[in-house]
């Protein structure tokens, strides 16, 4: 009898004990996700404005202090480096428009000039970007590549208990590196593919967006191919953005390293996401 009535103690503290857990656990997600946080600086200072509300015409007037929380706070490292202005609103546009807004912002951007190799790093909701690639447009499509990883951590990850993205790695992976044993080269829509199954994943993202046209006649011969394009329609691009739209300019290989390198015509993507 005092056996029981001692693993029945133990029982109850750890019943306790994870219920406390699962709590402080909830809480921190929500509070460190970047829904939640808070960035200020001087760009969002000037953004505050003021709001009236009226309680009771008798009573009184309490003005409300509002904060307005930019989309994008882009940095730079170092602080102050020689940056293309026109290259900066595009890739505003890109967050503020109506396709990726709800999905990516609010965004930290570092512009980082020392950086070469790898061209981007993602670290929460903090993308890092090298200020070393040439072409505009290579950078845009860097751009939203990284998007990807944004939108894969807080966009489709936001259920505590189930990651939406898993529906996708588990068409060709087993774990983070391991393929699944009949995965074949075809099944991916490049090599960089290789690297890992986030790799995968962002590299199909970005040829969804700028290679539609092309994603979809692959995956009409392709099952695996299919079952990842399909993923983008249902989940991400719900309302059919980008559907039988390609921005290639030029004839895309039928097999490529990175998807980032194939060119495309700006103006016509930028017209597009506007």
């Amino acid at each position: 009898m005092n056996i029981w009535k001692i693993e029945k103690n133990e029982f109850i503290k750890f019943t306790i004990y994870t219920i406390l857990f699962l709590i402080l656990f909830i809480w921190y997600n929500t509070v460190s996700s970047p829904i939640s946080e808070k960035s200020f600086n001087s760009a969002s200072i000037n953004n505050n404005t003021t709001k009236r509300i009226t309680y009771s015409q008798d009573v009184f007037e309490l003005w409300k202090k509002e904060q307005d929380m930019p989309s994008l706070i882009i940095n730079f490292q170092p602080k102050y480096i020689k940056i293309d202005e026109n290259l900066l609103k595009i890739l505003k546009l890109n967050t503020d428009s109506k396709i990726f807004k709800n999905k990516v912002t609010p965004l930290n951007l570092i512009i980082d000039w020392s950086r070469t190799e790898p061209r981007w790093q993602v670290t929460w909701n903090k993308l890092i970007l090298s200020n070393k690639i040439k072409l505009p447009a290579e950078t845009v499509k860097v751009f939203v590549h990284e998007l990807w990883h944004i939108i894969d951590l807080y966009y489709l990850n936001s259920n505590y208990w189930y990651d939406l993205s898993d529906e996708f790695y588990k068409i060709s992976w087993i774990s983070y590196n391991i393929k699944n044993k009949n995965a074949k080269i075809e099944d991916f829509v490049s090599w960089y593919w290789l690297t890992n199954k986030y790799e995968d994943f962002a590299e199909s993202f970005g040829f969804y967006i700028f290679h539609n046209e092309t994603f979809k006649r692959l995956s009409e011969k392709n099952k695996k191919l299919k079952l990842k394009y399909d993923f983008f329609k249902k989940y991400v691009f719900i309302e059919n953005e980008f559907l039988n739209t390609s921005f290639w300019n030029e004839t895309i290989k039928s097999y490529n390293w990175d998807t980032t390198k194939i060119s495309i015509n700006l103006k016509k993507y930028l017209y597009y996401v506007r």
